[in-house]
């Protein structure tokens, strides 16, 4: 449901991270979710958020033992969120 453009970017950016090649990076979960706020689901202490909802995706890929929790703008805007990871 991901447009490839965007998947693209995301495993560009978890490679950068991770150190693998994107090649071996493995979608996890990749859907379309309506977000109830700009904070995609994953706020940030201290920061505030549009109150309105916004359609993207949750993407996770799993590279290098580690799961990266991508929350994504229709428009291709696209944040790792942190908090979701344990210890995060």
């Amino acid at each position: 449901e991901v447009p490839a453009e965007i998947m693209a970017d995301l495993l560009a950016d978890a490679a950068g991270r991770t150190g693998e090649e994107p090649e071996a990076i493995e979608v996890v979960k990749a859907e379309a979710v309506t977000w109830n706020d700009g904070s995609l689901g994953c706020p940030e202490p201290g920061m505030s958020y549009t109150m309105a909802l916004v359609d993207g995706y949750h993407v996770i890929l799993a590279a290098a033992d580690d799961e990266l929790d991508y929350r994504v703008t229709e428009q291709g805007g696209f944040r790792l969120c942190e908090s979701s990871r344990p210890g995060g």
